[in-house]
């Protein structure tokens, strides 16, 4: 094993220490994330840009996630499971916008341009 870097031996030991349980969702979690479809870069910039976001790095950033998620994003596209992630917080920010619309027809209050201009829409 010393021919090994000091991450991989890590990761070994860890799954060598590993429950039949844990191992069993440590080969879930690389069934999917090398096998099942991924959400295809193209697609990750849409959606960001519907978000909001200009670029991957810039959303990782808003999270608080490490560069290296960036770049794998960038490379690779996301998860079947962040894709539903994605699609969830679009969903949220179309109902917010129908209920700020609607809103701002009941009151004539400019709810959406105050909105547009916090970069919240």
């Amino acid at each position: 094993m010393s021919s090994f870097p000091n991450e991989v031996r890590s990761i070994l030991n860890r799954v060598i220490g590993s429950s039949p349980a844990d191992l069993r969702l440590v080969a879930q979690r690389l069934h999917d994330h090398a096998v099942e479809e991924r959400m295809p870069v193209d697609e990750v910039k849409t959606n960001l840009a519907l978000l909001g976001y200009a670029t991957i790095s810039d959303f990782c950033r808003d999270l608080d996630l490490p560069p290296h998620v960036a770049e794998r994003w960038e490379r690779f596209g996301v998860s079947s499971e962040m894709k539903q992630v994605f699609g969830m917080l679009l969903n949220q920010r179309k109902k917010f916008a129908a209920a700020a619309t609607e809103f701002e027809a009941i009151t004539h209050v400019g709810l959406m341009d105050f909105l547009r201009s916090r970069g919240v829409l």
